[in-house]
């Protein structure tokens, strides 16, 4: 049976399993420590879909997928932000928030593009 789009979407943002939607895609839920938020674990404790290679942490071409979507997601939180303020002629201001809030959100945004990257570009038995 197919997911609706709002059940993927609603799993890519609980960062759960692309099969069955209930396992967790990484090793510590929270995005903290740094060191470890992009860590994934082997398989679905779940389903038991594969995730990523034995011995291989990411997928080929990994880092380069994964920077392009945080960059996504960084001009759509940046654009979102400066409409919000675009009436106000502060726009040094709008500019200095948006980059706060981008970068308190980066280990968020980083471990959102991965998963998207593994539920779009990754084959899934």
């Amino acid at each position: 049976m197919a997911k609706s789009n709002a059940g993927v979407l609603i799993s890519i943002l609980r960062f759960k399993c692309p099969k069955c939607g209930q396992g967790d895609i990484y090793l510590n839920k929270s995005a903290f420590p740094l060191n470890s938020t992009l860590k994934t674990v082997s398989s679905c404790s779940v389903c038991g879909q594969k995730i990523k290679k034995e011995g291989s942490e990411n997928a080929p071409g990994i880092n380069y997928a994964v920077s392009v979507i945080v960059y996504a997601l960084a001009i759509v939180l940046y654009v979102s932000i400066w409409g919000i303020t675009s009436k106000d002629d502060s726009f040094i201001y709008a500019f200095l928030f948006s980059t706060v809030v981008v970068v308190s959100l980066q280990p968020w945004l980083m471990r959102l593009s991965k998963t998207i990257y593994i539920y779009i570009l990754l084959k899934f038995s």
